[in-house]
């Protein structure tokens, strides 16, 4: 019996079904790695540098650092604290009031600042009375500090810096909302010749007062200070 040739569909001999498998295949490794490329980012640890504030020296003095409107000024009150302080040791109780005039007749001053000497007595319990000093801190005129242009390794700020002790001293910076900037770069150059930092965010209004010891501790004036004003 004669059996008639099929004819052979020519179409079936270009079928892509399996093509498009392997582009499947293809397309869901490359999404699984993708996929695992990113999880893997997620989970890697970026290493920053962040800047550590050293701890102040024990035993140590307090320098402020004085970042307001724009400028940077240092604020070492141990000098003149010192210098108005001289002779106090040889001075009976009862002479202490004239001390503080004399002392205030040859004014302490610095490269932004002038000193003066305060005498305070005030009334306590049971009719006692208590004496204490405190210093009153003026600006001198035209005594500018350093903007955020000058500070660099030949500024005023930097050559105040390098006449302290970094072993023995740790700077308080005060820092109001328009400093930012020159308060960064400033503790970016001290920390640079080792010196301990901490900071604050206040303004100084001049004149501004802090109490004192008769032994010319202290350390200047603290965001307290800042808060309250000058006893008149």
């Amino acid at each position: 019996m004669y059996r008639k040739p099929r004819h052979v569909d020519s179409a079936g001999i270009l079928n892509l079904d399996s093509l498009m498998d392997i582009l499947s295949c293809l397309v869901g490794v490359m999404l699984f790695l993708v996929i695992y490329t990113v999880l893997q980012l997620g989970s890697t640890a970026f290493q920053l540098a962040v800047p550590t504030p050293l701890d102040p020296p024990e035993d140590s003095k307090r320098v402020v650092i004085l970042c307001n409107n724009g400028t940077v000024r240092v604020i070492d009150t141990s000098g003149p604290v010192g210098e108005l302080l001289t002779g106090l040791e040889i001075v009976t109780y009862d002479d202490i009031p004239n001390f503080v005039r004399q002392a205030n007749e040859r004014p302490a001053i610095d490269r932004y600042f002038s000193y003066r000497l305060d005498y305070v007595e005030r009334a306590i319990a049971l009719g006692g009375r208590t004496r204490a000093f405190e210093v009153e801190i003026q600006e001198l005129p035209g005594a500018v500090g350093d903007s955020i242009h000058q500070l660099d390794d030949g500024s005023t700020y930097v050559a105040l810096l390098d006449a302290l002790d970094a072993g023995d001293t740790w700077l308080a910076f005060a820092v109001d909302s328009m400093s930012l900037n020159v308060f960064r770069r400033a503790r970016l150059l001290a920390s640079e010749r080792g010196f301990a930092t901490t900071w604050d965010p206040f303004t100084l209004d001049f004149p501004t007062t802090f109490a004192v010891a008769a032994d010319g501790s202290g350390g200047g004036p603290t965001p307290r200070d800042a808060l309250s004003k000058p006893p008149r």
